[in-house]
């Protein structure tokens, strides 16, 4: 197929040069579609592997599949402009093509049994259980009988449900669609998510595991809880607050309870969360935790490692009476009391606490001493969720690691400056700069600038979602033990409890300390360790991707005259564009040759300066009425290049000799000896045009200037290519002649280069009217130059050029 496509080349190019040419301006403009489209996409792609922009991995797939059909595109339509002459770029597409197709492959899943296992042996299989339940387990295998009993539903219980709902690409669409901060769209695709699983059926092998599993470890409990364990959730990163757990559900409602667990993933703020920590949907796989529901009499957290009320580690326990969800959420204010570290904790007296909220002073230091034997089981500080039973019972509900932030990093010195308020209790440290933002409701939260402070009644999980655009936070009620708080820690926000509000004004410029419970007024050197355009960006996210990036962005061919600028040395898709790009434009510079090949159909055109051109129509170039006409007036071009161009060329300050016929005198010299004529097509310049592009060649008399141009509305591909050679002067005249016009065109915008006694300029991706200027301080810049090589014999006469030309084309046509 191939060898056939090149023979048909090479006969069209004796036989039918016009079509030739029509054929390969109309694959050089379908490259151009390709090339714009792969451009954007490797934009997009670099934003996210570098963390510019938040999105699913799934959206990274879909770029990629996107990128690698543009890309074979471009490849194709090179080809078909020159057959056989790029035979081996599309075994280097395939090449790179597969080294991408790997570098974005998921880890398998397996939707296979064990659908549960007991949560005692949960420890031993992370992979199975998810994050909060392996850590009950460890508990459990620890010999703590205040662990509670129960079961998992497994990760592999979730890909059951998805495969036996064909959810699989459903679920891949959705959040190929996700960017974080796209608030609108995150809510309605994780709406859509959600409605999935909760309309979904809970496969028959996992119904019959669940209901085995209640009979054999939670038989004789009448209220269940049915609790989140995402396989990522409660390590290094906490996932807390993010996704839900059904409380007081009845045993026959358990299913259902299930299903809304599972459909918790995919709220808006875990998603945001997710994402912002550099995690895929399959590193979050839900896994379920069944466990009795505690008739709880007070409960809380315990920080193994906390600062009492005069900033020294102790440990934390934080309590309210009854359920802790009012505590976690941030609703309320809960109880403090804090006790020393040590075998053998005692209550730190300087540190009073309502007493009627927490458990009593034995059950206090009993509560201390296991949150540190896990710590010291674990290997570092826990956060760990307790409750008293209305039996005085005491239960291990959930330990995880102690999210510390970026609070060690901070140094505190001496503040100069007086602070607006201060002694404000201290839920996340750090410090941020930023304008005042008051809000109360959820639209006001929805609205929240970039890099604001962030003054709200409660720490309501809501605000999860707005994180990354905080520069702080100051709520009226809340505490560390918030999940709000636990994430702005890892997040380095500052945030503080207190009532400030009517120290405060919409807008004021404040600084945020977290260290010290303050807050100043204006931006205070001393206290800030992150600026309001700063960004935290999580390394997970940079590894994520780290594959992704040689494969599909990474552009090595950086210099066209490299020894590497071939289909042996692209090493990536950006490579391949650069390449494909590079040398259809190089195709198309060279679509006319000194015999005039292919402008047999064309027309002459018309004009008062001293120059023979003939032009071909290959797409809307002439007006409609052109085309009965066998000679053509400058009125008839529709070209928006080659009217910019010819604007500049008959600019009317410019003096052309009239008896003077511009043309190839050197060519007319050898093969004439003066007698062919001097209307001679073999001696003419030469023009192709469209509606939006120009390739036209100029014979100045011993010198010649190409110009190759697309000039239209998508700016990506928009160009000037040009080269200027020869002259009728000595070698050195004619060297400060290209000096001066590689001075000119570096000036507007060009990249020049200069071999000899011809210079090559490049100039490409502006819009519309920028490329459209060009063309016509090109023309300009033609027009004057005809003769200059005679009269230039310094430096200090290029300067002087180059000065009077700048000063007759600024507010002429710049």
């Amino acid at each position: 197929m191939q060898t056939l496509e090149i023979a048909k080349f090479w006969i069209q190019s004796w036989l039918s040069p016009r079509r030739l040419l029509q054929r390969k301006y109309e694959a050089f403009k379908v490259l151009l579609e390709y090339d714009s489209q792969a451009l954007e996409l490797v934009a997009d792609l670099e934003e996210l592997f570098y963390g510019r922009r938040l999105l699913d991995r799934s959206h990274a797939v879909c770029m990629y599949r996107q990128l690698s059909l543009a890309v074979a595109g471009m490849v194709g339509e090179l080809e078909k402009m020159h057959p056989g002459k790029f035979k081996n770029l599309y075994d280097e597409y395939l090449r790179i093509n597969e080294q991408a197709a790997r570098s974005v492959e998921s880890a398998e899943v397996t939707s296979e049994p064990p659908f549960t296992i007991p949560l005692a042996a949960a420890g031993d299989f992370p992979h199975l259980s998810g994050g909060k339940a392996a850590n009950l387990g460890r508990v459990h295998a620890l010999g703590y009988t205040e662990a509670l009993p129960g079961f998992v539903v497994t990760a592999n219980a979730f890909h059951a449900f998805v495969e036996h709902n064909n959810l699989r690409s459903k679920i891949e669409s959705r959040l190929c669609r996700m960017e974080v901060g796209n608030i609108s769209v995150l809510s309605a695709m994780s709406l859509e998510l959600q409605e999935l699983f909760l309309s979904g059926e809970v496969p028959p092998g996992v119904v019959a595991d669940i209901e085995i599993g209640l009979s054999t470890y939670l038989d004789g409990a009448e209220l269940l809880a049915v609790r989140s364990s995402a396989l990522a959730e409660d390590s290094e990163i906490s996932f807390a607050g993010q996704y839900a757990s059904e409380l007081n559900v009845n045993r026959s409602d358990v299913l259902e309870a299930y299903k809304r667990v599972l459909a918790g993933k995919y709220c808006p703020r875990a998603i945001s969360y997710r994402i912002s920590n550099g995690l895929t949907d399959n590193d979050t796989t839900m896994a379920a935790l069944i466990v009795p529901m505690i008739d709880a009499r007070s409960s809380g957290v315990i920080y193994s490692m906390d600062p009492d009320c005069m900033s020294r580690d102790s440990v934390g326990i934080y309590g309210v009476s009854g359920l802790g969800a009012s505590l976690v959420d941030g609703s309320v204010v809960p109880v403090k009391g804090s006790l020393s570290r040590g075998k053998n904790p005692r209550l730190v007296s300087e540190c009073a606490f309502d007493r009627s909220a927490l458990p009593d002073e034995k059950m206090l230091i009993r509560l201390a001493k296991c949150a540190l034997n896990l710590e010291e089981q674990f290997g570092c500080p826990q956060d760990m969720e307790w409750a008293v039973d209305s039996e005085g019972q005491f239960h291990i509900l959930q330990t995880r690691p102690l999210q510390q932030g970026k609070e060690k990093e901070t140094v505190h010195g001496l503040i100069a400056a007086m602070p607006i308020v201060e002694g404000l209790e201290r839920a996340a440290g750090g410090a941020g700069c930023g304008e005042i933002y008051f809000a109360s409701t959820g639209a006001e939260i929805s609205r929240i600038p970039e890099g604001a402070i962030v003054v709200t009644p409660t720490l309501k999980p809501s605000l999860l979602s707005f994180a990354a655009k905080m520069n702080g936070v100051i709520a009226s009620a809340g505490s560390r033990a918030s999940h709000f708080s636990s994430v702005a820690r890892e997040m380095g926000i500052p945030v503080l409890v207190g009532e400030v509000s009517a120290h405060l004004e919409q807008g004021q410029l404040v600084t945020v300390d977290g260290m010290a419970g303050a807050i100043y007024a204006g931006c205070v050197k001393d206290v800030l360790t992150r600026s309001s355009l700063d960004v935290h960006i999580s390394p997970r996210i940079l590894e994520l991707y780290s594959k992704m990036v040689e494969p599909l962005v990474h552009l090595n061919l950086v210099d066209p005259q490299g020894d590497n600028f071939n289909p042996a040395g692209c090493r990536s898709f950006h490579d391949l564009v650069r390449y494909c790009h590079e040398m259809s434009v190089q195709e198309m510079f060279s679509l006319v040759d000194k015999r005039g090949l292919g402008m047999r159909c064309s027309k002459r055109l018309q004009t008062e300066l001293p120059l023979v051109v003939y032009l071909i129509d290959l797409d809307r170039g002439f007006e409609s009425a052109a085309g009965r006409k066998k000679e053509i007036s400058p009125a008839d071009i529709s070209s928006v290049p080659m009217h910019a161009f010819w604007k500049g060329l008959t600019d009317e300050r410019i003096t052309w000799p009239e008896d003077m016929v511009h043309m190839d005198w050197e060519e007319f010299d050898r093969m004439s000896a003066g007698f062919l004529s001097k209307d001679s097509k073999i001696l003419a310049s030469y023009g192709i045009i469209s509606e939006d592009y120009l390739h036209l060649l100029i014979r100045f008399g011993y010198h010649f200037s190409e110009i190759d141009s697309l000039c239209g509305d998508v700016s990506t591909q928009n160009y000037v290519k040009f080269r200027f050679k020869g002259g009728g002067a000595g070698f050195d005249n004619r060297i400060l002649r290209l000096e001066f016009i590689s001075r000119v065109l570096i000036h507007y915008g060009f990249e020049t280069e200069t071999r000899g006694d011809m210079l090559d300029a490049f100039s490409s991706r502006m819009d519309h009217d920028s490329t459209a200027k060009q063309l016509a301080v090109l023309g300009y810049l033609m027009a004057v130059t005809r003769m200059m090589d005679m009269r230039l014999n310094s430096s200090d006469d290029v300067a002087r050029e180059l000065e009077a030309f700048i000063s007759a084309v600024e507010g002429v046509y710049v």
